[in-house]
């Protein structure tokens, strides 16, 4: 708050006020934070992710899912964007959209959803 009152078009200071109301799991506290981030800078892929784990925690799946795209449309390497999206697809029931996105996770190093792609999909 302090570095607000200092600089209050800083994007970075919402941004980690975000990550510490997300870890207090004040998730619409968070999500006000990475809004704010994402005024000052719409390619902040990092607010965009955090903002799609608040939603997800939240269960606003659709929401998740538009957050989470738009990390893998400004940064195609970002495997936990994929790997998350697949979990919030999955819980839509898009098990196509889900397995599509564990299977670019995989290919991008992201082990974690390799057993789930043998099993699900």
């Amino acid at each position: 708050n302090k570095a607000l009152e200092i600089n209050p078009d800083d994007g970075d200071v919402y941004y980690n006020r975000g990550v510490a109301k997300g870890k207090l799991e004040d998730y619409r506290g968070a999500i006000a934070d990475y809004n704010k981030a994402l005024e000052i800078n719409p390619d902040y892929t990092n607010a965009y992710y955090n903002r799609g784990n608040a939603k997800d925690e939240l269960k606003d799946y659709q929401g998740a899912i538009a957050d989470y795209s738009k990390v893998v449309e400004i940064n195609s390497q970002h495997s936990s964007a994929y790997l998350n999206r697949g979990i919030a697809r999955e819980l839509v029931n898009d098990l196509e959209g889900a397995c599509r996105d564990w299977r670019k996770a995989v290919d991008l190093g992201n082990k974690r959803p390799a057993e789930w792609v043998k099993k699900q999909c």
